[in-house]
């Protein structure tokens, strides 16, 4: 009983490292992965393999993962589509041992958890701790304050990270301490630190579909709170939430490279003593935004509509299209179509997007039926980041289909 006490450990802790996936380095991923497939074979007298033939919302990666397969056999980049097959392995090793294995217990599922959440506020203390010894450095040589060294990519340089995938992690993150982060976390205070932690990190981070995302999810937070409440409960705790948010609003809005980058969304240039003028100034309309990207895979997709180019051809293929058009910038940066739904369509046309959108739907219609708000936080998070960046690259991948195989195997226990 001892023996098997500790295989259950080592699946759930395999589990707790594949949930932070990609955030630290590329180790990470596949050490977690690698762990989690061990112990699931630890396991192996308590699996029940007749999971596999019963109906599942988990065989839709499945499913994506064979037509990914499929597509080998027109791609026009071979060597990259076996790349491919191997980034999305988790697409079938995940479900398998999600569907053969005893579902996690809630106590089980709440170490994953705070675990996940735990990592991720460390991440962020990392990068705060190293965004401020550059200020120290550069102060001692004579530098004024630079708000750079506190966002984005400059903030994220330490562990290499994108704003945007990273903001997708902590999103969820968010999520799980709002819908019960008092009984995970024991202390009220444990858990309102970690959530203005993890708050402040979005904004840090400086991914523009993440503040969109976080607002979306402290509005439906918020909702939920209020639901159920009294009148007078209502407005004295909504006149609570909405203090929060606006406060949100005001400190983001004063923090000038926030300003800054958020001005220049909108076609405004804000003037910060750092920006390179003359840079700016001489810089193409290609880095002005996406239209263009997406304009040139459009044409790229109206020519082969039903099945795409192959697994592995759409970075070849764009490239093309990029020296046709003329768009150096993005030929010489090698730019993907930054948007999933498009990025699928050059890949497997009309029916790789179909079966995508049959999984996020399934995702909505569960967090629907079941009232699972971390489960809705999910879906808006992989829909709406998936409209500006290609999800299916290594962060995404294990993002998307650890937590698409935890979410819908786990049961909604009683908050």
């Amino acid at each position: 009983m001892f023996w098997i006490y500790n295989k259950r450990n080592v699946l759930v802790l395999g589990a707790s490292i594949a949930a932070i996936g990609f955030i630290f380095s590329i180790a990470t991923t596949s050490i977690g992965v690698i762990l989690f497939l061990i112990s699931w074979q630890l396991n192996f007298t308590e699996l029940n393999f007749r999971g596999l033939c019963k109906i599942n919302k988990l065989h839709f990666l499945v499913a994506l993962f064979l037509i990914l397969l499929m597509g080998i056999s027109y791609s026009t980049d071979l060597k990259q589509a076996q790349n491919d097959i191997v980034r999305h392995l988790s697409y079938i090793l995940l479900p398998l041992i999600f569907l053969t294995s005893i579902p996690f217990t809630k106590k089980e599922s709440d170490i994953v958890i705070k675990t996940y959440v735990y990592a991720l506020t460390v991440f962020f203390i990392i990068c705060l701790l190293n965004a401020i010894y550059r200020q120290v450095i550069f102060s001692n040589q004579g530098g004024p304050f630079n708000w750079y060294f506190f966002y984005r990519y400059d903030f994220l340089e330490i562990f290499k990270q994108h704003p945007t995938y990273v903001s997708m992690y902590v999103l969820l993150s968010i999520s799980y301490i709002l819908n019960n982060g008092k009984k995970l976390f024991k202390k009220k205070w444990v858990a309102i630190s970690l959530l203005i932690i993890q708050v402040l990190s979005i904004v840090f981070f400086g991914s523009r579909i993440g503040y969109i995302i976080l607002l979306l999810i402290l509005l439906i937070y918020t909702y939920k709170n209020l639901k159920l409440k009294s009148k007078k409960v209502k407005i004295k705790q909504g006149l609570i939430y909405l203090t929060a948010i606006i406060s949100l609003l005001i400190f983001s809005w004063n923090v000038p490279i926030v300003k800054e980058r958020i001005q220049f969304t909108f076609g405004y240039q804000q003037d910060y003593k750092f920006n390179n003028k003359e840079l700016i100034k001489n810089k193409t309309p290609e880095e002005q935004g996406r239209l263009l990207l997406w304009e040139d895979a459009f044409e790229l997709i109206k020519e082969r509509p039903l099945l795409g180019y192959g697994t592995g051809s759409p970075d070849k293929i764009l490239c093309q299209k990029y020296k046709e058009k003329g768009h150096l910038l993005f030929l010489e940066k090698k730019y993907n179509a930054h948007n999933t739904y498009l990025e699928l369509l050059l890949i497997g046309g009309a029916t790789l997007l179909f079966m995508y959108l049959l999984a996020l739907g399934a995702l909505f219609y569960l967090s629907i039926k079941r009232k699972d708000t971390v489960l809705l936080s999910f879906f808006l998070i992989i829909s709406i980041a998936g409209l500006t960046e290609t999800l299916f690259i290594a962060q995404g991948i294990v993002f998307f289909s650890f937590f698409f195989c935890f979410l819908l195997s786990t049961k909604k226990y009683n908050e």
